[in-house]
């Protein structure tokens, strides 16, 4: 299909601006350049090559009513392309199946000398001084200063997506400055 230039008119107005809802998009168009004279009318016209927007005012309310009307249309040399997403194959999903519960089975391994000797001891009720203890979390903290508690909300809604009415107290902020390896300092 070639390319054309619409040219849109609305007669009996010098300017006119329409607002066209597409979708959930909406596009301002802007007539322009009419006149009234003794000699006659000129209507405000708007010009497109694009595609996407001659099939927005051409499916618009003021379109269809006749409000806005074609007043010249020339057809270029281009081709309109229209890109399309390549749609997902069946097979596609077949290449890459979906793991079975039999298949996540199959991938447990094999229990080794060291914890089959943990599981005795345990079995016993005996406890082995090697093991350590849980212990917290190796990542260092990252300090943050506020000097109130608003300003760390919006630190924390911002950053991690907290609701603000969730963090009702400085207790609380904390707690969820921690949870996120975030030291919360107050000053």
């Amino acid at each position: 299909m070639k390319k054309k230039r619409i040219t849109y008119g609305v007669s009996g107005m010098m300017e006119y601006q329409s607002i066209i809802r597409f979708g959930k998009n909406t596009l301002k168009v802007t007539f322009t350049g009419g006149s009234m004279n003794a000699i006659g009318v000129t209507p405000a016209t708007y010009t497109t090559s694009s595609f996407l927007i001659q099939q927005a005012i051409e499916n618009s309310n003021e379109f269809k009513r006749g409000r806005i009307r074609i007043v010249r249309t020339i057809e270029l040399d281009e081709e309109i392309h229209i890109e399309r997403p390549k749609p997902a194959t069946a097979i596609a999903e077949r290449r890459n199946p979906a793991p079975t519960p039999t298949a996540e089975a199959e991938k447990v391994p094999e229990p080794t000398e060291e914890a089959e000797a943990a599981e005795v001891n345990a079995e016993d009720g005996a406890t082995s001084e090697e093991q350590p203890e849980e212990s917290a979390p190796t990542a260092p903290l990252t300090q943050v200063e506020f000097s109130c508690n608003d300003d760390a909300k919006d630190y924390l809604e911002q950053t991690f997506g907290y609701v603000r009415s969730k963090l009702r107290n400085r207790e609380d902020i904390i707690n969820a400055g921690k949870v996120h390896n975030v030291e919360i300092i107050f000053v």
